[in-house]
């Protein structure tokens, strides 16, 4: 999932009744009703800070075409303005960590992509148009998959982008030996989804999964990963970096916005600095 909620709410749920729900309810249904209650939650951070505002004021300016970046030229709708949508994501420097994996990915290369928290679809549309390649987009969330189907079609890319809701363990067990790129952004689930026996499936595929530790201590999430892809893998981390205008590719930019509004355009991702993405990709 690809806006970030920058605070809490204060009707949001409780880890107890969050541990409650997991115990009692079905896994996929579990799924669902934190991913609406996730987009409920990031609307109303977005409003309370004016990012809707925010992202109408940067496209009046900076158009609705993404400047920079792996995905250069793909647009987006107005509706995920309306949304609030992370402007660093229309600039081109959302989430730069992990853009040299995403410049790599060229047509016939991979027989599957896959998009596991696929958000409006930045990633899943721009995937598609770099590759050529059929990529399913998964999210529980229905405001999420509404958009990224919006993104698709503004893109050309319908044939291509595959809206899904769930993307389970055996989900990927099917993809044993085929050459895949998965690209998983799920909020702690990953534990869950990126099983011993999923994991082996995946021998021949490359992988860039943001990280998530949840209540547990930092690293927790790394470790248990890195221990499952080493044998079939080569596991490195990388980790997040903070935003600075003079490294950002586009010098024009704070002519463009001014340079407090650039600054923050360029920001505007809310992630904590200890974010770390683990990049997988086969020994063979």
């Amino acid at each position: 999932m690809h806006w970030e909620a920058k605070a809490p709410m204060p009707w949001a749920m409780s880890t107890k009744l969050r541990q409650e729900a997991k115990r009692l309810l079905p896994g996929r249904l579990v799924a669902w009703i934190r991913a609406e209650h996730w987009w409920r939650m990031s609307r109303a951070a977005r409003l309370q800070t004016g990012l809707p505002d925010f992202c109408r004021k940067v496209a009046s300016r900076c158009g609705l075409k993404v400047r920079n970046g792996p995905f250069a030229g793909m647009e987006f709708p107005y509706e995920c303005l309306e949304a609030g949508c992370n402007v660093s994501a229309l600039l081109g420097s959302y989430e730069a960590e992990i853009h040299p994996w995403l410049r790599g990915l060229r047509p016939n290369v991979y027989q599957r992509i896959l998009d596991i928290g696929a958000a409006e679809g930045y990633y899943a549309v721009g995937m598609a148009l770099l590759t050529g390649t059929r990529v399913d987009a998964f999210d529980p969330a229905f405001s999420a998959r509404r958009l990224c189907r919006s993104m698709a079609r503004l893109n050309h890319v319908s044939h291509l982008v595959v809206v899904r809701s769930w993307c389970a363990p055996q989900t990927l067990l099917q993809l044993r030996g085929l050459r895949c790129f998965v690209l998983s952004d799920c909020e702690g689930y990953e534990a869950a989804l990126f099983s011993e026996g999923a994991v082996e499936a995946l021998s021949n595929s490359d992988l860039v999964v943001e990280l998530h530790d949840g209540a547990a201590s930092p690293g927790t999430m790394r470790e248990l990963l890195a221990g499952r892809f080493k044998r079939t893998h080569r596991v490195q981390v990388v980790q997040f970096r903070p935003r600075n205008l003079s490294d950002f590719p586009e010098p024009a930019l704070a002519e463009v916005l001014g340079a407090d509004d650039a600054v923050r355009a360029i920001s505007e991702e809310g992630r904590p600095a200890s974010q770390e993405w683990l990049i997988a990709t086969p020994i063979q």
